[in-house]
C-alpha cells in the first residue's frame, strides 16, 4: 500500500506541470492578441489624425481627376446616344448659329432703343420748334399790328395836313414808305398832294403805284409783295 502511494506521487507531479504549462501558454495567447487589438487600435487613431491634417485643396486636387475622368465627352455622349458623326456636326453648327441669332438679336433690342431714344428727343425739339414758332408768328402780328397803327396815324396826319406842305416831305420820303402811305390815304388828299410833288417824284409815285395794281409776273414777285410791308 505504501508503495503505490509513493508511485502516485510522481505521476500527480506530471499531471500538475502539464496543467501549468497550458495554463501559461493561454495566459501569454491572450496577452498577446491583447498587444495586437492595442496597436491596431493606434494605428487607427494615427491615420485618422493624418486624414484630418490634409489640406482640402489636395483632397479636391486628388479628387478632381476621378471627376473628370468619370465625366464622358460631349463626342462621346452623342456616341453613345446613337448619333453619327455628321449628326454631331450639324447639331453643333445649329448651336453656333442659335448662339450668333441670340447677338444679333441683342445687338438689334440695343439698336432699337437708341433708336426710340433718339425719336423721343426729335420729338421734343420738333414740339419746342412748334412752341418757337407759335411765339414768333405772335410776336410778328402783334408787329404787324403796330406798323399799320403807326402808318394809319401818319395817313391822317398827312390827309390833314396842305397839300403842298405834304408833298415837300413826300419828296424826301423812302419808295416803299411812300407808297405805302400813297396806298393808305384817300383820293382826294393824295392827288392833291401828287399834283405839289416834284416831277420825278411824283412820276416814281405813279409808277410804284400802277405796278402795285397789276397781278405778279413771277412766283419771285409775289412772295416780294407779301413779304413788303
Amino acid at each position: 500500500m505504501a508503495k503505490s502511494q509513493v508511485r502516485l506521487l510522481p505521476v500527480i507531479g506530471i499531471f500538475a506541470a502539464c496543467a501549468f504549462a497550458i495554463k501559461a501558454v493561454s495566459i501569454a495567447e491572450a496577452a498577446g492578441e491583447a498587444t495586437a487589438n492595442a496597436q491596431a487600435a493606434s494605428a487607427q487613431a494615427q491615420q485618422a489624425q493624418q486624414n484630418e491634417s490634409i489640406p482640402a485643396s489636395e483632397t479636391t486636387e486628388t479628387t478632381a481627376p476621378a471627376d473628370s475622368e468619370t465625366c464622358p465627352a460631349p463626342d462621346i455622349l452623342a456616341e453613345q446616344a446613337g448619333l453619327s458623326q455628321y449628326e454631331i456636326q450639324v447639331l453643333r453648327s445649329l448651336s453656333e448659329r442659335r448662339e450668333r441669332l441670340e447677338a444679333r438679336e441683342a445687338t438689334l433690342d440695343t439698336r432699337e432703343m437708341t433708336i426710340s431714344a433718339a425719336e423721343a428727343r426729335l420729338d421734343d425739339q420738333i414740339a419746342e420748334l412748334e412752341r418757337l414758332e407759335t411765339s414768333i408768328a405772335g410776336l410778328l402780328n402783334t408787329l404787324d399790328e403796330q406798323n399799320e397803327a403807326q402808318l394809319a396815324s401818319l395817313v391822317t396826319i398827312y390827309e390833314s395836313m396842305r397839300s403842298d406842305d405834304a408833298a415837300r416831305i413826300f419828296n424826301t420820303l423812302d419808295d416803299g414808305l411812300m407808297l405805302e402811305l400813297a396806298h393808305r390815304m384817300k383820293p382826294a388828299p393824295m392827288a392833291a398832294i401828287l399834283a405839289d410833288m416834284e416831277q420825278d417824284r411824283a412820276r416814281t409815285l405813279t409808277t410804284l403805284m400802277a405796278t402795285r395794281s397789276e397781278p405778279p409776273e413771277t412766283l419771285a414777285d409775289l412772295e416780294a409783295r407779301t413779304n413788303a410791308p
